[in-house]
């Protein structure tokens, strides 16, 4: 097997700024994360038959540092290397010297000798390259993208073994399969020899690439990642200026495919196979538009093959941006093809809009956090009785549903539209929710303009589609009786609850509410808190009280319903009802659904 890109030529491009190559060791480690369980000795076997090889190999030269050693002190100083034909009096030291991935180190080693293609060389044991005290002389080196030469490696050299059936064979059947293992093994590295490893173009070509193109695979979608130092602090680069985007300002698709050995057909080809195998391998395939869209850090968690994937998904990435920037064709995504496209799902150009994809997206998963339905109150004793009464007497969970409820605070702020050119707070919000597929459910007590508020809102146009209303009159709920209390509890149960809330000091009497009711029906605004003020002297807790009500109805659950199972109350019905449209309200997956939702009525009274 042959690296199709010289070692010259990536040491020319400085194909190592962005994803420097890496020590057997770190190597080892990187294929392990990614669920490639080698080792040394696998790596020396497979060079040593030619077929799998290092990127580079590097020979430390031993190198005389000039020092002065202050005995009494026990310590020394160090003055530069002993150049050749130098003269020193002093002491000297002996030591290998250090590389680092710099085109400036790698064209001097490289020139020198130092520095070479194991490839091109005689194969020679590992073992030589530590000296007689151990020391490591000679250091290979690894393109991280190499995992993906090494896993089709291994899969095309695996002979699987039943252990029941070699437990069971006499000695001559054992010798007998011996050898035939043994000549299957000796002909699959032939071929291999001969044809090559499935993939093994790819890796080189993505490392000269990656200087270009591998920070917009290390994306959520949205974002290129920053984590590398020569990206987040242009001009660091092992001491030397290196900037990303000055890099891609000069760079040239054609000149560099001219620098190398490969054709626009050979980039299409290299791109196909590596998306199959990608694909082929990961365990996430299904999910892989949803997978796209995660944090980097968190794909980084990812182990075995689905990690490695992610690695395989990055190449393709790579070659595929190399394809477009030759030819300004674009090639399938691994989620795509000739029948297939996320827009054919999503609606047109929806793939483009990275938003509103992420939101078809989830919708699909049923991962939208976004409520399905928004109830809209006036008050803090709704907010947090409607919620708990859904949960302990109905058995359904605001929260696991998709209800988010809002409180108002008193509707006097959201008094509907000033004329018929402009609409009200309310109904901005109202249509904003409802073009967003969100029902938006308003329930109000019936006091004041309330009842001018709700016809304002059933009879605004909404703003976002020419077709529809702002909303339907049955998503505007009145009480009846004008307050929550009196529209769901009687007489003496709202007594009671006023005896509890004064600690029975004074008591309230049922005649004492037939009272409020008559004053509330003539306007007067919340009788029931003047009359607690005017006989305990102290201001009435309107959430306390609420809850002591509606503790009522949960103690008395077997009596809340009739014998169809249906709620006697209206709190209990309007939450049903609630709790009905939600459900029903499926989030849409594509541009088509959304827009067939918004012509349904669902959202506002289509107009006549």
């Amino acid at each position: 097997m042959k690296n199709y890109i010289s070692l010259k030529k990536l040491i020319e491009n400085e194909s190592f700024v962005l994803c420097p190559f890496v020590t057997t060791d770190k190597f080892i480690s990187y294929c392990k994360e990614r669920g490639i369980q080698t080792s040394k000795g696998q790596l020396e076997q497979f060079e040593k038959l030619g077929i799998f090889f290092p990127v580079a190999r590097v020979k430390f030269p031993k190198i005389k540092i000039k020092i002065e050693i202050d005995r009494e002190r026990n310590q020394q100083k160090h003055f530069g290397v002993l150049q050749e034909g130098e003269e020193w009096d002093g002491d000297i030291e002996k030591k290998y010297a250090g590389f680092g991935w710099t085109k400036n180190y790698a064209e001097s080693w490289f020139k020198e000798g130092h520095l070479w293609d194991p490839s091109s060389t005689e194969f020679q044991e590992w073992k030589s390259f530590r000296d007689n005290d151990g020391d490591l002389q000679i250091e290979s080196y690894y393109s991280i993208f190499q995992c993906y030469t090494l896993y089709n490696l291994k899969k095309a050299t695996e002979i699987p073994a039943h252990v029941e059936d070699w437990f069971s064979y006499e000695d001559e059947e054992l010798n007998r399969v011996a050898k035939q293992t043994s000549e299957r093994a000796k002909g699959r590295i032939n071929t291999l020899k001969e044809s090559g490893v499935r993939g093994e173009k790819a890796p080189l070509l993505c490392q000269a690439l990656s200087n270009r193109f591998f920070p917009e695979t290390q994306t959520d979608q949205r974002t290129i990642s920053s984590y590398m130092p020569s990206i987040s602090f242009p001009g660091f680069y092992e001491g030397w200026k290196w900037d990303w985007d000055d890099y891609c300002d000069s760079w040239d698709a054609k000149a560099f495919l001219k620098a190398l050995d490969f054709t626009i057909e050979d980039i299409k080809d290299i791109h196909e196979r590596l998306s199959i195998d990608a694909q082929w391998m990961d365990p996430l395939e299904h999910w892989y538009a949803l997978v796209s869209f995660v944090a980097l850090d968190h794909k980084k968690k990812l182990k075995g093959d689905a990690l490695l994937a992610q690695t395989i998904y990055s190449m393709e990435h790579m070659v595929r941006l190399f394809y477009k920037a030759l030819t300004s064709e674009k090639l399938f995504a691994p989620n795509e093809s000739y029948n297939w496209h996320p827009d054919k799902y999503h609606g047109e150009g929806v793939s483009a809009n990275k938003l509103q994809y992420l939101e078809f997206l989830t919708n699909q998963y049923h991962l939208n956090p976004r409520p399905k339905l928004i109830l809209v109150v006036e008050g803090h004793g709704e907010e947090e009785q409607f919620p708990r009464l859904s949960q302990e007497l109905l058995g359904r969970s605001f929260l696991n549903l998709g209800i988010e409820i809002i409180n108002l605070q008193g509707v006097g702020g959201f008094t509907g539209k000033k004329n018929t050119d402009k609409y009200g707070a309310l109904e901005k919000f109202i249509d904003y929710y409802h073009d967003r597929q969100t029902i938006v459910f308003v329930i109000l007590d019936d006091e004041g303009h309330a009842n001018t508020v709700r016809t304002n809102l059933i009879t605004a146009h909404s703003k976002y589609n020419k077709d529809r209303m702002v909303t339907k009159p049955e998503y505007i709920h009145l009480w009846e009786k004008k307050t929550v209390e009196f529209e769901n509890f009687s007489h003496s149960e709202i007594a009671q609850a006023l005896s509890e809330m004064s600690e029975g000091k004074p008591t309230f009497a049922s005649n004492e509410i037939g009272e409020c009711y008559d004053q509330l029906k003539i306007r007067k605004s919340d009788p029931i808190s003047k009359l607690f003020q005017e006989k305990t002297g102290t201001g009435l807790k309107k959430p306390a009280f609420l809850g002591i009500l509606f503790g009522y109805i949960i103690k008395n659950a077997e009596n809340e319903f009739d014998e169809k199972k249906v709620p006697v109350r209206s709190v209990s019905k309007v939450l049903q009802r609630v709790i009905q449209l939600t459900v029903s309200n499926n989030q849409p997956a594509s541009y088509g659904s959304w827009e067939r939702n918004q012509k349904t009525g669902y959202f506002g009274d289509i107009k006549q």
